[in-house]
C-alpha cells in the first residue's frame, strides 16, 4: 500500500452532518381494551412526520466510526377513545450515541490503480433517549426513556469533502406512563424509526 492510500483509508476523520427524513412510530403508546369493543376502548399512538436531525460522525479507522446524533420530529398524537378520534400537538426528540461498521471503506483518495467503492455499507449500535412533549401529555412521569438504538446505512462521497448518507434508524424503548401511581399505564414496547438522508462535510485530521 502506498503512503496515499494509507493515509486516505486509515486517517482519523470527523464527519459534521445535517439530514432530513421521515418519522415513523410503530406501536402505540398506551392502549386499553380492545377495538372490537369501541365503548371501553382508549389508545394514544404517534403519526409519521418530516424529522430533522444533526450529527457527528468520528471515524477512527476507514471501517469503525462513534457517532452522535439528536433529532426532531413534530409528531401528532392522535388519541381514540368513545367520543371519537382525536389529533393533538406534540413533539419528539431521538438522542444517541452510537458506533458504526463498515463493510467496506469510502476513501476520497484510492490507491493507484484501485478503483474506489461509490457505496459503503454499515451497521450501527448504541444507545439512546426518547423523550415526547407536548400539552396533550398530562402524565407526570415516563414522558423521559432510555432506548436501545440499531441502524443501518450507506454512504457515499459527492464531491470534495461532501458526502450522502442514507440511515435506518430503530429506537427500541418501552413506554410506560405514571408508574406506581393509579394512572399507571401498561409497559408496551415501542419502536421509533428514522429514514434520513444527510448530507455531511469531512474534516480531515
Amino acid at each position: 500500500m502506498t503512503p496515499l492510500a494509507a493515509r486516505a483509508g486509515h486517517a482519523q476523520t470527523v464527519d459534521i452532518g445535517a439530514g432530513i427524513g421521515i418519522y415513523f412510530p410503530i406501536g402505540a403508546l398506551v392502549q386499553v381494551g380492545s377495538e372490537d369493543m369501541p365503548e371501553t376502548f382508549y389508545q394514544q399512538r404517534l403519526q409519521t412526520t418530516p424529522d430533522l436531525q444533526a450529527n457527528v460522525v468520528v471515524w477512527t479507522s476507514d471501517k469503525v466510526g462513534f457517532a452522535a446524533t439528536i433529532s426532531y420530529s413534530p409528531s401528532m398524537l392522535a388519541v381514540q377513545d368513545t367520543s371519537g378520534l382525536s389529533d393533538h400537538h406534540s413533539s419528539v426528540v431521538l438522542a444517541s450515541a452510537r458506533v458504526y461498521y463498515a463493510f467496506s471503506p469510502m476513501p476520497f483518495k484510492p490507491a493507484p490503480g484501485h478503483r474506489e467503492a461509490p457505496w459503503s455499507f454499515y451497521v450501527g449500535l448504541g444507545a439512546g433517549v426518547v423523550s415526547r412533549s407536548g400539552n396533550v401529555w398530562t402524565y407526570t412521569s415516563g414522558l423521559v426513556a432510555p432506548a436501545a438504538v440499531f441502524a443501518v446505512g450507506v454512504r457515499t462521497p459527492l464531491g470534495g469533502r461532501s458526502i450522502l448518507r442514507m440511515d435506518i434508524e430503530d429506537y427500541l424503548s418501552q413506554a410506560q406512563f405514571d408508574k406506581g401511581l393509579p394512572t399507571e399505564t401498561e409497559a408496551r414496547m415501542h419502536n421509533d424509526v428514522c429514514f434520513t438522508a444527510t448530507f455531511a462535510y469531512r474534516l480531515v485530521r
